[in-house]
């Protein structure tokens, strides 16, 4: 049975957007301001798909490991949307699926967990070919404060600031990310949630967080959605 629903908050980076190679770049970056050896690329994208670049910025049981992190990743927060590669790309089906909700006139979001302004992101879409579709954006740049304080990769008051602009009941949302604080977020928030493998989290791994379904890429979207009128 397919979901039903009235409103889309995607995350951008490795859902809409293959910013891989530009995270490779700005995480080495970041290293290289703590003095640390930056990583080869092969190294770093086995390190991304474990889910262990912590242990590259800030060993286990190393001292004030979790105030290192949070400080390193609200560094590469702020400096992430500044930056581009030749790489950077729209994931192949994005756009084609983009288009087909918004000539149904249904509303579309973005989220972000970087410290940008929404112009900036807005800008970055439009470079991309799909800003014209996307009605809101939000991002951890409205919730700065509230990163700062808490969890550097949190989701929920960004997803929350996306359901509020969207003005669609939180049920008729879904949510559809390829990390698992997209998923976390949009649960705990109460709408309906969708893995996307493009991030290059594994399946086995993407069913532990009990999503509502889990789609190899954007292009596969109509397989478990319906729009609902």
């Amino acid at each position: 049975m397919r979901l039903k629903v009235k409103a889309f908050i995607f995350d951008v980076d490795q859902t809409l957007l293959n910013t891989l190679k530009r995270f490779y770049v700005v995480f080495n970056r970041n290293l290289e301001k703590l003095g640390l050896k930056p990583l080869e690329y092969r190294d770093f994208v086995k390190k991304y798909s474990q889910d262990i670049l912590d242990e590259v910025v800030a060993p286990l049981r190393s001292k004030e490991r979790e105030a290192k992190l949070h400080r390193f990743w609200l560094s590469f927060l702020k400096e992430f949307r500044s930056f581009r590669t030749r790489e950077d790309h729209l994931i192949p089906g994005v756009k084609k699926v983009l288009e087909k909700i918004y000539l149904q006139k249904v509303p579309i979001a973005a989220n972000t967990n970087c410290i940008a302004p929404v112009s900036q992101v807005k800008e970055e879409l439009i470079e991309f070919g799909i800003g014209e579709y996307i009605s809101v954006i939000a991002t951890g740049y409205e919730a700065k404060d509230e990163l700062a304080d808490g969890h550097h990769f949190s989701k929920k008051i960004i997803i929350k600031k996306a359901i509020a602009k969207l003005k669609i009941p939180v049920k008729d949302c879904v949510v559809v990310g390829d990390y698992y604080n997209d998923i976390r977020a949009g649960k705990a928030l109460g709408t309906k949630t969708i893995v996307v493998l493009t991030g290059l989290t594994g399946r086995e791994y993407a069913l532990k967080l009990k999503p509502d379904a889990v789609i190899d890429s954007l292009a596969h979207l109509f397989d478990v959605i319906k729009i609902k009128k």
